[in-house]
């Protein structure tokens, strides 16, 4: 048998890196993006590239290069995600995605952007490199499930992980008739940036359930599912 390979987008940190090193101890080809590739941890990523989200020239770079060399995906895992509180620069920048008095829809749109069109971007620019039973998983969130909603505001990053889970129904449906599969995963509150040193798990924790769901087929067994690590049905 082959050895199948995994692409995961911002793999040089938090969850990203997690799926990394538990690709690379599973045995798996790990192929890896970060804004600067340099900071790649070469003993857990084999193929290298440096990708950007925010710019659509870099989204075409890197699938333009990894067509070109020829990489077959068993598993897409669209990591790489922004969060507006980490626009540390602009102190007015978060409100303007979070309070309605303070929306600003460029800003929103930066969210939107990041968070569901470029990865929605990479999965159709790599169709062709994604096998017969590959699945795309997109990483998204609690907060992106609407049935769930329970207070205002936030439009940036949940209103961005809605529109993820949205797409990942959708492309899940065009894959309905193939192998493929599509679906959205709820990691849960993470000890990471962005999650905080108070959160109920560790990456690692999450990147050893995600791979045991996809080792057992319940990855692909779920085309446009939301699912939480542990295999369940997260509410839309």
């Amino acid at each position: 048998m082959s050895q199948k390979t995994v692409l995961i987008t911002g793999a040089n940190r938090g969850l990203g890196a997690a799926f990394a090193k538990e690709a690379h101890d599973l045995g798996y080809r790990v192929v890896g993006t970060a804004r600067d590739a340099s900071t790649l941890k070469a003993d857990h990523v084999d193929r290298p590239y440096a990708l950007d989200l925010s710019k659509k020239k870099s989204i075409a770079q890197v699938c333009s290069e990894i067509l070109a060399d020829g990489l077959e995906i068993d598993l897409l895992i669209n990591n790489a995600g922004f969060n507006p509180k980490d626009r540390k620069d602009d102190p007015n920048y978060f409100q303007s995605t979070f309070r309605i008095e303070h929306f600003d829809a460029s800003n929103v749109a930066e969210s939107l952007w990041i968070n569901a069109l470029a990865p929605m971007t990479l999965i159709s620019r790599l169709l062709p490199n994604l096998t017969d039973d590959a699945v795309a998983l997109n990483i998204s969130s609690w907060l992106g499930s609407i049935g769930g909603k329970t207070s205002g505001g936030h439009y940036g990053y949940a209103g961005s992980k809605a529109l993820l889970n949205m797409f990942t129904r959708a492309v899940a449906l065009e894959f309905s008739d193939t192998n493929k599969s599509a679906v959205a995963l709820n990691p849960g509150w993470m000890r990471t940036d962005m999650g905080g040193s108070n959160a109920e798990r560790t990456p690692t924790e999450v990147a050893r359930a995600v791979f045991a769901l996809w080792r057992g087929g319940k990855l692909s067994a779920a085309n446009g599912k939301f699912l939480n690590t542990d295999g369940s049905i997260h509410p839309w």
